[in-house]
């Protein structure tokens, strides 16, 4: 990780509590500062009446909404918890443009999959809040997502293992490194996963005289050369500590069907696919959506992504 600081995004729901206290534990183990950020908007009132005194209240109860959550996840951290330099600020403006303005200087942006709409979350089930969406898509740091399930004892704890999708694309190459990193600094065993098709790996390049389709052990083969090319490109050192898992599935529900909610998910924002090399992957925002775990999407090397303060819609 780049030496910046953990920012997390709070509104002061629940799912914002978990994201701060999963992100407190990841800056001591990386042994970066944290930034709480708030951000909120002042909407000018019918027919554009003055009102400065509504204006100073929305922006105390934004730093008071930051710093409550801060104490709050601190005071519940062990005794003997990694110190972590940590700090909450109030910011004026869309939460998204706050958020990806702050992700430039960042080494991970964490936020809720949601927000503080209840009403959301119950008519749209496991979808992307609009924050969440924008900072996936826009973010030039990786960005971790927490789900509104996962409680708050267990996200503050290191994960049982450090789980990364790989498919030998550059993308995934800069995920797997993330996921070296984040492994050694939690101490977490680190697992890559190569889910793969016939239509998604590479084909077989042994030469067959009859034109026929190569048969499935071949492409076994292929797809496990091919895992152990990306896990290779660690170093023999760190290779050898990685668990090596082929997995004969679409992408998305092999990597789903492998992580549990103890596991981080550490995924490439784009992999080897068409037209979803122009936009957010559409692996990484399943995983995103539905995973039972904390989820990292981390920029792919191609410089494809949005400027971090462009307009969000």
């Amino acid at each position: 990780m780049v030496q910046g600081p953990v920012v997390v995004g709070v509104d002061g729901s629940p799912t914002s509590q978990e994201a701060l206290a999963w992100g407190l534990e990841t800056a001591a183990g990386h042994g970066v500062p944290l930034e709480a950020v708030c951000a909120w908007e002042w909407v000018p009132p019918l027919l554009d009446v003055v009102l400065p005194d509504e204006r100073a209240a929305l922006a105390a109860a934004a730093e008071g909404t930051a710093r409550s959550v801060l104490d709050t996840c601190l005071s519940r951290r062990p005794a003997d918890a990694p110190p972590v330099q940590a700090t909450a600020r109030a910011v004026e403006g869309d939460p998204r443009t706050v958020l990806l303005a702050a992700s430039s200087t960042a080494s991970l942006l964490v936020v809720g999959r949601h927000g503080v709409s209840a009403l959301r979350r119950r008519l749209l089930g496991p979808a992307l809040g609009s924050v969440a969406g924008a900072c996936l898509t826009r973010s030039p740091a990786p960005v971790a997502v927490l789900s509104p399930e996962q409680d708050g004892e267990r996200s503050s704890a290191p994960p049982a293992r450090v789980v990364v999708g790989v498919d030998g694309s550059d993308a995934s190459v800069g995920a797997l490194r993330w996921a070296a990193d984040h492994a050694a600094a939690v101490g977490a065993p680190l697992v890559a996963v190569l889910a793969w098709q016939l239509t998604t790996l590479p084909a077989p390049q042994a030469p067959r005289a009859d034109w026929s389709v190569p048969p499935i052990s071949e492409w076994e083969d292929e797809a496990r050369r091919l895992l152990d090319a990306t896990v290779e490109t660690l170093g023999s050192d760190r290779a050898a500590a990685v668990t090596r898992v082929p997995l004969h599935r679409p992408a998305a529900a092999g990597l789903l069907e492998t992580v549990g909610p103890d596991d981080l998910l550490v995924l490439g924002e784009r992999g080897r696919g068409g037209f979803a090399r122009l936009l957010l992957g559409s692996v990484s925002r399943q995983c995103a959506e539905h995973a039972p775990c904390p989820v990292v999407v981390v920029p792919g090397p191609d410089g494809h992504r949005l400027p971090a303060t462009a307009e969000t819609s």
